[in-house]
């Protein structure tokens, strides 16, 4: 773990991520790096490894060879999906996927990275920094006016997928 060593203050780091699926390359001694509050964009044409980085990412596939941390301490080659998504690691996709019946404040609670557990969801209540996060999340989308009245399906496309 030497080159990881020098990871521990990078949010994201990727060291020689090879991964092959049967004799092709999809990433070939890949290596990136985030840091902490930096905002990345990966771009490239079709079959350029986009997707398969993100796989590796997040758990779904294993890289044949390299190094993925996250803070320079958890090893995601060697986690599962539910593990790297306990982390706070996940993807979101084109598709919005929202709760449509629920209000827009319901979406966004259900969307906290919190427990759960039946008696956990059952009994929950909003803790002042959950409460706080989801008031500067409405703020932030312009739909604070909105929150607690209006179903998340009768929005247009552009604030559903928002968050």
């Amino acid at each position: 773990m030497n080159t990881a060593t020098a990871a521990v203050d990078t949010l994201l780091y990727l060291n020689g991520v090879t991964v092959s699926f049967d004799g092709f390359k999809a990433l070939n001694e890949l290596s990136l790096i985030v840091e902490e509050g930096e905002l990345r964009t990966i771009i490239g044409p079709n079959g350029a490894g986009k997707t398969t980085m993100m796989d590796v990412v997040t758990g779904k596939t294993r890289p044949d060879a390299g190094e993925v941390f996250f803070r320079g301490t958890a090893d995601l080659s060697r986690l599962d999906e539910a593990a790297i998504a306990n982390l706070g690691i996940g993807r979101k996709f084109q598709r919005p996927t929202v709760f449509e019946n629920l209000t827009v404040l319901e979406n966004l609670e259900l969307s906290l990275d919190d427990s759960r557990g039946t008696l956990r969801t059952l009994f929950a209540q909003l803790s002042p920094d959950c409460r706080d996060r989801i008031d500067n999340t409405l703020a932030r989308i312009g739909l604070t006016a909105r929150a607690w009245s209006t179903p998340a399906g009768v929005l247009p496309l552009f604030p559903r997928s928002a968050n």
